[in-house]
């Protein structure tokens, strides 16, 4: 990829007659080999990545440079999820069986870690996580039946496992591909699932109960279903498709709050299989979904490819935000008339 600045503008009718915006994803040098399938964008100035070989990544001056770290202990890890609440504080989330799915949790830009959080269970998996200030939530696979759910109060220094998580079917499961499996939604904690059966469980309780619905996108394949979760003001889009055929149509379904029901309506597909999605949280509506296969924007009609360079993951802080992908790829991403 040349040094140069690459602009990709995106034609997002924003409404019947409304002003055009533009998306440009901007390459960054993020210094770093490593997949890196974790973002989260605090600030126009600071955002946090995390990936392979227990490496994660800040920037405090907008991605003109990135400070790579290791923490200790974690170098065979593989961090699938980070959520940066400042400069100085973020926790982050390893997969794997056992004892390789972990949450550790910074206080001063990385210099040291705490170990918040290690799974016991050989038939546990940690897929991901979601953060409302000090509120937090961190979900993985289904153990005896329930899909495990973690909360915290106090920013992720303390959890407990919850003894209601959603019901899950045989064969059903979660994608630790983004970080974004989970998301909170307005009033609303809601997962999205894949494998035999792609639903979104949608809880308006904490996690204390469920309400589970077909998210239409079932492909009843072990690596098709939900990938991202990404809120709206309306909402949320929900992306994936089939991990295994990323040049093929991949899916998207916007989910809208109204009169406390939880319709789905299906929309035109993206260009391929998507992992990673994020939506500004304000009107007018602008979206973006990320997977290896490429980019692209949601135009409140239909999906517009916007970029043939792949991505796993994506976050906005309002007009800004990042990208970010296979060998230590990482992308500003602006949005803006």
């Amino acid at each position: 990829m040349p040094p140069t600045r690459i602009l990709i503008a995106a034609a997002l009718m924003l409404a019947a007659g409304a002003a055009i915006a533009e998306i440009r994803l901007v390459p960054q040098d993020s210094g770093v080999k490593v997949r890196l399938r974790g973002i989260s964008a605090v600030s126009s100035d600071v955002a946090w990545a995390s990936g392979r070989e227990g490496t994660v990544l800040r920037t405090v001056d907008g991605g003109k440079h990135w400070q790579a770290m290791k923490v200790p202990g974690a170098n065979e890890l593989d961090f699938r999820d980070v959520e940066g609440f400042d400069a100085d504080t973020a926790v982050v989330l390893s997969i794997g069986p056992g004892e390789a799915s972990r949450v550790y949790r910074t206080e001063d830009g990385g210099k040291s870690w705490t170990l918040s959080l290690q799974n016991k269970d050989p038939r546990a998996f940690f897929d991901c996580m979601a953060f409302d200030r000090d509120k937090g939530w961190m979900m993985g696979d289904p153990v005896d039946g329930r899909f495990q759910v973690y909360a915290t109060q106090d920013a992720g220094r303390n959890w407990k496992l919850l003894s209601t998580g959603p019901k899950a079917e045989e064969g059903e499961a979660a994608f630790a591909a983004s970080g974004t499996c989970i998301a909170i939604v307005q009033d609303a904690l809601m997962i999205g699932t894949g494998g035999s059966h792609a639903r979104l469980h949608v809880s308006r309780d904490g996690g204390s109960t469920w309400n589970a619905s077909d998210s239409g996108m079932s492909r009843r394949k072990p690596e098709a279903g939900v990938f991202s979760l990404a809120a709206t003001p309306f909402g949320a889009f929900a992306v994936g498709g089939d991990y295994k055929a990323e040049q093929a149509p991949g899916n998207a379904v916007e989910w809208r709050l109204r009169n406390k029901r939880d319709p789905l309506i299906t929309i035109i597909a993206p260009s391929g299989y998507r992992s990673g999605a994020a939506c500004l949280e304000a009107t007018p509506l602008a979206c973006i979904a990320v997977g290896p296969s490429g980019a692209d924007a949601w135009n409140t009609v239909a999906w517009k490819p916007v970029s043939e360079v792949g991505y796993d993951a994506v976050d906005l802080a309002g007009n800004v935000g990042w990208a970010s992908g296979d060998a230590g790829r990482i992308a500003r991403v602006e949005i803006g008339d």
